[in-house]
């Protein structure tokens, strides 16, 4: 036995344990078999199965973000089965501050797709980069890019925002008390600052915001209710329109009720692939009522005056 170490147990030598001069060695036991891994597979599997899925879930949450890599996400949605029905759904997105709903009710990427700017120039025999309708630039990038489509888009949605801008305002004007800067508004003209109660007219003018939850989506109107005959001008007006948008054209005017007031909305509608879309802020209709421009379309009833 090892005086150094009295607790050390005995070992027989045997060839396989002794070294040369007959030393023991300790033996190491044989490691005992592995079990064979049934359950790995079936945790790799596991495993895979909820890889795909996850990656399946960001790609999914990147198309909605960017569309697809590299691509801009679709603006329009997926149109209406009648020019009334895309108004009414303007209606009711901008009652519920919507603006994204907004933007969907419009013809976006269809309108890239099927306006043409040829027929455009034809038709009005003239041409300015800044050549714009209440807004809207008609001088569209033509090459054949994202970037471009980016751009184009970009400009159709801003004017789509100046005119729900316009439309605010509007509403707004008729809850205003200074004359003055009311007046100033309604005509585009320049409002001089002359004092503190001037700038605090302003003021009082900018915090005003319409009830537009409490909006009342009434009655389409349609020609009947209109003073004046206008079909022959009013198909002729369309056809020209029809060349321009590449679709067919209506022009829809809607009753509604806001903050107690009476107004008419009045919309130019286009149809692409059997689906509807608003094309423009105002029509036919308020055209040839001379309703301005700058009211993007929305005109107090009793104003208007070519109702029966």
């Amino acid at each position: 036995m090892d005086a150094n170490n009295m607790n050390a147990t005995p070992v027989t030598p045997t060839p396989e344990n002794a070294q040369a001069g007959g030393n023991p060695v300790p033996v190491t036991p044989a490691p005992e078999p592995r079990k064979k891994g049934s359950g790995r597979f079936l945790f790799l599997l596991i495993g895979l199965v909820v890889g795909i899925f996850a990656t399946a879930a960001v790609v999914l949450v990147l198309t909605q973000i960017k569309g697809g890599f590299g691509k801009t996400v679709k603006l329009e949605g997926e149109g209406y089965d009648t020019p009334e029905e895309a108004v009414t759904a303007y209606a009711e997105y901008l009652k519920a501050g919507d603006f994204d709903g907004i933007v969907s009710t419009f013809a976006m990427e269809s309108r890239e797709e099927y306006f043409s700017v040829e027929e455009f120039y034809e038709r009005i025999n003239m041409f300015s980069p800044a050549l714009a309708n209440s807004g809207q630039l008609y001088v569209m990038l033509g090459n054949d890019s994202d970037f471009a489509t980016t751009i184009n888009l970009e400009n159709r949605r801003s004017y789509i925002s100046t005119n729900v801008f316009r439309q605010l305002m509007m509403i707004m004007v008729e809850q205003a008390d200074d004359e003055e800067l009311v007046s100033s508004i309604e005509s585009n003209t320049t409002f001089t600052i002359s004092d503190d109660d001037d700038i605090e007219a302003i003021m009082d003018f900018l915090d005003i915001f319409p009830e537009l939850e409490d909006m009342k989506i009434k009655d389409i109107l349609d020609e009947s209710d209109f003073n004046e005959n206008f079909e022959t001008v009013l198909k002729q007006h369309n056809k020209g329109k029809e060349k321009t948008w590449g679709g067919d054209i209506e022009n829809v005017s809607l009753e509604l009720k806001i903050d107690g007031e009476e107004y008419i909305l009045f919309m130019t509608c286009v149809c692409y692939d059997d689906r509807w879309y608003i094309a423009e802020f105002g029509n036919y209709y308020s055209l040839a009522g001379n309703v301005t421009p700058l009211a993007a379309g929305l005109c107090p009833k009793d104003s208007y005056r070519g109702l029966d």
